[in-house]
């Protein structure tokens, strides 16, 4: 691009006359609010502000509570029934899976406590030493 067509780019200058822009801004256009007629009503029945409020909001509530049951799907009710029996026992698998994983807690607790005796006598060794 050559210098003339980055500043209009850019928009540093405006585009000259013979390269079709059009100069002249359009008129806004008004846009006029008409009333709502009011509604007709017999002389002894006169609405009161309250009154109105109050059907509009019934109304506005009636269409909201349609718009969310249409929106959110129902979700499906959930029954959790547990076996009494089932809560005490454990499948055979997971029975075998338990007395190993408590035989090899026992190991561990071995091996550390001889790991402890030896740190002790270790620790004695060197407190000599000094």
């Amino acid at each position: 691009m050559s210098e003339e067509e980055v500043e209009i780019f850019h928009g540093d200058r405006p585009p000259e006359h013979g390269e079709g822009v059009n100069k002249s801004k359009p008129k806004a256009k008004s846009i006029i609010a008409k009333a709502d007629p009011a509604p007709t009503a017999e002389p002894d029945e006169v609405p009161t502000p309250e009154g109105l409020a109050e059907t509009e909001l019934d109304d506005l509530a009636a269409e909201h509570a349609e718009a969310a049951e249409a929106i959110e799907p129902q979700e499906p009710e959930y029954h959790f029934e547990i076996d009494p029996e089932s809560l005490w026992t454990m499948p055979p698998g997971m029975q075998e899976r338990m007395s190993n994983l408590s035989s090899a807690s026992a190991a561990t607790n071995e091996r550390l406590d001889e790991q402890e005796k030896a740190i002790a006598k270790v620790n004695k060794a060197l407190k000599q030493l000094v």
